[in-house]
């Protein structure tokens, strides 16, 4: 298990729902889970724009380098195994 910066946990709030509803529950149960690298490239994530993020996560855009395409495909799927658990 990793540990989880609060700087990491304050930028993955971007205040817009489609986002926080993905990006909140990842960073505090699916994130403390997984390695360094997966660590690191959700970082780089998180550089990017909010549209950009959006667009990425809805599919109307493909990310920009493989390592963010896999940490979005990862929280797709982490997302998809808490549906119905907490009611997002």
């Amino acid at each position: 298990m990793i540990e989880v910066s609060g700087k990491v946990k304050w930028q993955s709030r971007r205040g817009m729902r489609e986002l926080d509803l993905m990006l909140l529950p990842f960073v505090d149960i699916d994130l403390p889970k997984c390695d360094e690298q997966m660590l690191n490239d959700y970082v780089d994530l998180l550089e990017a724009s909010d549209l950009e993020l959006v667009r990425w996560f809805n599919g109307t855009e493909e990310a920009n380098t493989e390592s963010r395409r896999k940490v979005i495909e990862f929280i797709k799927k982490c997302h998809a195994t808490r549906m119905g658990k907490e009611g997002v």
